[in-house]
């Protein structure tokens, strides 16, 4: 991938963290969640994941271990989405492309390569877009 593929990654990225965080906020103040606003904050926005799953936000902490945060974000994912009722198919299209987009992208290069990674990174986007949808309720939120 050139720099301009990196720039333009980089751009898609960052307003997909500013829409997921609205989106994550809005869920957030929806349900009673307290500290929305730290759905904009890298590790913290984790804490209201597990929060909107009924899980304790300390639990972030065994990020530590290699792999640990991947299964616990997925499970806290898996949750929110049973709840909110958006768990066909956007669950399960983050699944796949969160486990399997290293494989998925390791088949192409050059220019294919950043075309096919700039996809797979809307469509991420999209499917937490489609699960932290605020007009649903999730019924094991604590409101701390």
């Amino acid at each position: 991938m050139g720099s301009t593929d990196l720039v333009i990654l980089g751009l898609i990225s960052i307003i997909g963290w500013i829409v997921i965080g609205v989106r994550l906020m809005a869920l957030c103040n929806t349900n009673g969640v307290s500290n929305g606003w730290m759905s904009f904050i890298p590790f913290l926005n984790y804490t209201r994941w597990a929060r909107l799953a009924g899980k304790n936000p300390w639990l972030v902490l065994l990020w530590i271990i290699p792999i640990v945060g991947l299964i616990l974000s997925l499970l806290w994912l898996n949750s929110i989405s049973e709840q909110t009722g958006a768990k066909s198919p956007w669950f399960w299209v983050y699944l796949i492309l969160t486990i399997g987009s290293g494989v998925i992208a390791s088949f192409f290069h050059g220019l294919l390569l950043a075309i096919v990674v700039i996809i797979l990174t809307v469509i991420s986007i999209y499917a937490l877009w489609m699960i932290f949808d605020p007009t649903k309720q999730v019924g094991t939120a604590h409101k701390a």
